[in-house]
């Protein structure tokens, strides 16, 4: 069966929201989802499918598919227009008072969804940390015990597709690009990805087919087998 999520980039990223690694009571960390824009928390043809697949595949697991508003029309409306950082903050609120994930969790992130995971990790002013560098988000990204990029090889929606690991063109021109590990962010160790890179963390995934379609059986082997069981 292939699920089709028409949205934007999606980034899996398995975490630790202290040192702490505890466990639930089955063996695996409970699991937050941050959907796309355009989508909702419980849409039964994205993330709703995606959450039933999980807790099929990894019985007894908690799962916090995120509602940013107090509803599904809301949640929908605010992957558009609500301010990206009131999200963030939004989101990180829940997750400090939801007691389940206080030990520890993982976290998948659709389109925006795994851009403002990134950033709820690091509570960013800039994502990508061009603007000024700051040592705490460095030690924050790098309590990930991995960092799941996915690249869509024939997405038609993000341009370059190569965003999706980090990659991106080459100045003035929009024809060469260059990879993560050639760009000033990595070389400089600005977010410490170079270091998660020597520590085995970063996983560059790749699958065909345009944005965000992939199979069931993709799902389950390279992201619900390795990373959540």
């Amino acid at each position: 069966m292939e699920l089709s999520i028409p949205l934007l980039l999606f980034t899996f990223v398995s975490l630790w929201c202290s040192l702490c690694t505890a466990k639930g009571v089955n063996g695996s960390l409970p699991l937050v989802i941050w959907h796309g824009m355009g989508d909702s928390c419980c849409n039964p043809l994205s993330m709703g499918s995606i959450k039933s697949l999980i807790e099929k595949h990894v019985p007894g697991i908690y799962v916090r598919s995120l509602m940013i508003g107090n509803n599904i029309v809301e949640d929908t409306y605010n992957g558009f227009l609500m301010n990206a950082n009131k999200q963030i903050q939004e989101v990180c609120k829940k997750i400090q008072t939801d007691s389940k994930l206080k030990n520890g969790y993982n976290a998948i992130g659709f389109s925006q969804g795994g851009q403002f995971c990134q950033a709820g990790i690091m509570k960013l002013y800039s994502i990508t940390n061009e603007l000024e560098v700051k040592m705490s988000y460095k030690v924050n990204l790098q309590k990930l015990a991995n960092f799941v990029m996915v690249m869509f090889n024939n997405d038609t929606m993000v341009q370059p597709k190569q965003t999706e690991w980090f990659g991106f063109y080459k100045p003035g021109q929009d024809k060469e690009l260059y990879t993560l590990r050639q760009s000033t962010l990595y070389i400089e160790d600005r977010l410490g990805l170079r270091a998660m890179d020597s520590q085995g963390k970063l996983h560059f995934l790749s699958v065909d087919g345009d944005h965000l379609r992939f199979t069931e059986d993709w799902f389950i082997e390279k992201i619900i087998n390795k990373f959540m069981k």
